[in-house]
């Protein structure tokens, strides 16, 4: 059974294949033979892995162009973002490469190390991104990047562990934290954080804000105009959670990998991450499969946010070195390589889709069929440590690691997430 995922994956990426349109490079013999460099983030190579299908959609554009191949490097999240950095600093780039729009990208627009992409799309290709994906890496009306996928903060509540403990799945914020005592009370950790990886910790933060207050105060807010005190409230209902030992202690030493092995292994009730997980929570030797619920996080009575606020969004792009000797053969690459990624994440469980497609439902993961029902004609605001660039996303995310440490007060963290720009 182990192979089975990945056989499937390889005959539905076959199969199913999107083109580049009407101006599709041609492979004839005239044309001498490239290699394109391309870096990602997606290094865990499981039959369950996002990996195995950005592998395959690669090599699936290899087969088809045998003068024009791609060459692969990956690296996880956090050394990722340090490898970009390094290379854009020192003009050694990949021809193309993976990247978050947002405020993360905007030092890259600035120093023009991106390639605008306007005249190499034709009308078509634009018109088949879904609306407002484009928004988060255009500048000065200018496309920098293609979108993979849509992802979206996901609260995984585990359905055996809630039925055995005769717990109701929390819709509120006050059901989560009587959810908290009584899975405490019977020995069981009742959330997950895999805190050394940082980020993963600003999930809960974020969310917990965009309840508070809703999306648009919260944008305000880090804009430098916190009239709601998002800041401290979203802070206050974190160290709630926190000293109600919602979140094991062994869990904030361990990496995000690391500490997600227990709620695969079907220990923890419920976990707050990205879609991106759905995959192999649905895959056929997972543990937990058909006994994960995927929902909203809980609402909370008197806040301004609603639950059709989600965090996330179109964040994922591929993006092309404005100085590639071949721009031309790296934007048709990529728009291949987003679109089948799209579809395939979408229908594997990894993301929802960022391109307007018609997908056979019956092709798509269970979970994320519900997901994408739930996210339906919702409002949505990038992860923060996105939204706000490297430098105070970087600074956000250790802030929120201090109050998991408790050795910050939600008032001296407050007073620090106004003065960011200092």
């Amino acid at each position: 059974m182990k192979k089975l995922l990945s056989i499937f994956l390889i005959l539905a990426l076959s199969i199913g294949f999107q083109g580049c349109g009407k101006n599709e490079i041609s492979n004839s013999g005239e044309n001498k033979k490239i290699t394109l460099t391309m870096w990602h983030i997606w290094s865990q190579k499981t039959e369950d892995s996002n990996s195995v299908i950005i592998e395959n959609v690669v090599d699936q554009w290899n087969k088809n162009h045998p003068n024009i191949q791609i060459k692969l490097e990956s690296a996880e999240n956090e050394r990722y973002k340090t490898k970009i950095k390094t290379a854009a600093a020192t003009n050694e780039l990949p021809d193309i490469f993976y990247s978050w729009g947002g405020g993360f990208l905007k030092p890259l627009v600035d120093t023009e190390k991106l390639l605008p992409l306007n005249e190499y799309l034709n009308s078509n290709t634009i018109k088949e991104v879904k609306d407002g994906v484009l928004n988060n890496v255009t500048y000065n009306n200018k496309i920098y990047g293609l979108p993979l996928t849509f992802s979206i903060g996901t609260f995984y509540c585990n359905t055996e562990l809630f039925e055995k403990a005769g717990i109701k799945i929390p819709d509120t914020y006050d059901e989560l934290l009587y959810a908290v005592k009584k899975f405490r009370e019977k020995g069981i950790t009742p959330l997950l954080v895999g805190e050394q990886d940082k980020w993963t910790g600003i999930m809960y933060y974020d969310i917990l804000a965009l309840r508070e207050v809703g999306i648009q105060s919260s944008k305000d807010a880090l804009n430098g105009n916190d009239r709601d005190n998002v800041f401290l409230k979203a802070a206050y209902k974190l160290k709630e959670l926190i000293d109600l030992e919602a979140f094991d202690e062994a869990s904030l030493r361990l990496m995000r990998d690391e500490s997600e092995i227990l709620f695969k292994e079907g220990k923890i009730p419920m976990y707050y991450t990205g879609n991106w997980l759905i995959g192999e929570l649905q895959g056929e030797n997972s543990k937990v499969k058909d006994k994960i619920v995927v929902k909203t996080f809980p609402i909370i009575k008197g806040g301004k946010g609603n639950n059709k606020e989600f965090l996330g969004g179109a964040s994922d792009y591929l993006m092309v070195n404005n100085d590639t000797k071949y721009k031309k053969e790296a934007v048709e690459a990529i728009e291949f390589i987003c679109k089948n990624v799209s579809k395939q994440y979408y229908e594997f469980g990894s993301g929802l889709p960022a391109w307007k497609d018609t997908y056979n439902e019956k092709n798509v993961n269970k979970l994320s069929k519900e997901l994408k029902h739930i996210t339906d004609n919702g409002s949505y605001m990038l992860y923060w440590d996105i939204y706000l660039g490297e430098k105070n996303g970087n600074k956000h995310k250790d802030l929120v690691y201090k109050l998991f440490q408790k050795s910050i007060t939600p008032e001296e963290f407050a007073r620090e997430m106004n003065n960011l720009e200092e």
